[in-house]
């Protein structure tokens, strides 16, 4: 009935898009990037390349498209499996703007310290309120701000250390209906339910949670530059555990109010315990000559720390679970970047494999209609001063077909393929001084 999820640019829920100077190359070079002040969520141990100060302000506008294609949808066999009434929902996920900014200032040849505030998982979706999977999502809202002090040092030339805390607020707000006609023949007889007019499809009720929290994390970056034109990077981020306050908002219809009796279905507080995975980063870079650069890396990220979300109501009504067992994931990129040495233009491309955590159709959520991505990246720097750059970028996201056959709360079932992709656009600005 409740999840706390919905689909995002990255695999799972993850947003990417922290830098648009690394979007335009697919994130490739982002734990070896000295060029915007993205360093400090990516790899806070390359800030000391950082002379005087930098800011960089950089905003995205994410542009989705989600679209469910019924086989079979139905009612729980246990009452007959008839078809589930409605339409497929229409294009689910809502355009959002994402912005972030990020400070650096360079204390000595050995200090720098940073900030950075982003968005790092979370995005909006909403279907038609009568869809045929109305009784597992309606609109799903998810967003977490964080907040990154971080600082970092020189230990040689060649190798310097970083690391950064994380402060993390997270708000959500989920929606669906509940087939109170099915509900009805759990727990009273077919010939009292079909009296009060309470048959399955018949009396749509609604469910609102919305709830916030506040958690806490770290990142850790090592930098090191074995010779002038090549550089290295690992960091480590942190999971993130919320215990996410809020309330559950129920509308039941007058029909169905006798279900209410033994205090189910009522106005209640509510938790739910969530795990927000921690990632390693392993990057690469190589300057091939004077204008031709090369970029790589790879992310693994731990979202086996989801495997279900379960929430406890403060009224008798039991826990509701949800099962998704996700997996861990690999995250691979390439990028090259052409800057002509008398230009003031760089141009840049990449491309990235994203594995999805879904395990399969059975644990597929529609409000997480998730699948393996391929992201194909253009983008460009315009020294517009000497102590200015702009980033312009763009990305098209290829998402795999998502077959669902997902079992609700109800005994619904929600079987059929989202057909989806994504395109990214971002302009980002980079202040030195």
């Amino acid at each position: 009935m409740l999840c706390y999820l919905s689909p995002a640019s990255g695999a799972g829920i993850a947003i990417m898009e922290n830098s648009v100077k690394e979007l335009g190359q697919a994130f490739s070079g982002a734990p070896t990037n000295i060029e915007d002040g993205s360093m400090v969520f990516f790899n806070p141990g390359a800030m000391n390349h950082v002379r005087g100060g930098l800011f960089s302000f950089a905003g995205y506008v994410a542009i989705p498209s989600a679209r469910f294609n019924n086989a079979a949808s139905q009612l729980s066999p246990q009452i007959g499996g008839s078809s589930l009434l409605g339409n497929d929902g229409g294009d689910s996920p809502r355009t959002v703007l994402i912005p972030n900014f990020y400070w650096v200032q360079n204390l000595s040849e050995r200090f720098a310290v940073g900030l950075g505030i982003n968005f790092p998982f979370g995005m909006e979706s909403s279907y038609r309120p009568d869809w045929k999977g109305r009784y597992q999502a309606i609109d799903s809202e998810l967003l977490t701000v964080n907040f990154n002090p971080s600082a970092s040092m020189k230990i040689t030339e060649k190798l310097s250390v970083g690391a950064g805390l994380n402060i993390q607020y997270l708000e959500s707000k989920l929606t669906n209906a509940i087939d109170f006609g099915t509900a009805c023949l759990r727990v009273l007889n077919p010939t009292t339910c079909a009296s009060q007019g309470l048959l399955p499809q018949m009396a749509d009720g609604h469910v609102s949670l919305k709830g916030d929290s506040i958690g806490f994390g770290y990142n850790i970056g090592i930098f090191y530059t074995p010779t002038q034109n090549t550089r290295l990077g690992v960091s480590y981020r942190s999971k993130v555990h919320h215990n996410v306050s809020g309330k559950a908002d129920f509308t039941v219809p007058e029909n169905a109010r006798l279900l209410t009796q033994s205090h189910i279905f009522v106005d209640t507080p509510a938790k739910t315990p969530v795990t927000l995975p921690d990632n390693v980063l392993f990057g690469f870079f190589h300057q091939l000559n004077a204008a031709w650069t090369f970029s790589a890396d790879a992310m693994w990220t731990r979202w086996s720390h989801i495997q279900e979300l379960r929430t406890d109501f403060s009224s008798v009504q039991s826990d509701d679970v949800q099962m998704l067992k996700w997996k861990d994931t690999w995250r691979v990129a390439f990028g090259l970047s052409y800057s002509p040495i008398i230009n003031k233009l760089t141009v840049r491309t990449g491309f990235a494999y994203d594995e999805s955590p879904v395990p399969g159709s059975l644990n597929r959520s529609p409000r997480i209609p998730d699948n393996d991505r391929y992201w194909l990246t253009a983008g460009a720097t315009y020294a517009v001063f000497k102590n200015i750059n702009v980033h312009v970028a763009y990305a098209h996201l290829f998402i795999n077909d998502a077959f669902i056959n997902r079992t609700g709360t109800t005994g619904d079932q929600l079987i059929g393929k989202f057909t989806e992709h994504i395109n990214l656009v971002g302009m980002q600005l980079d202040w030195r001084f």
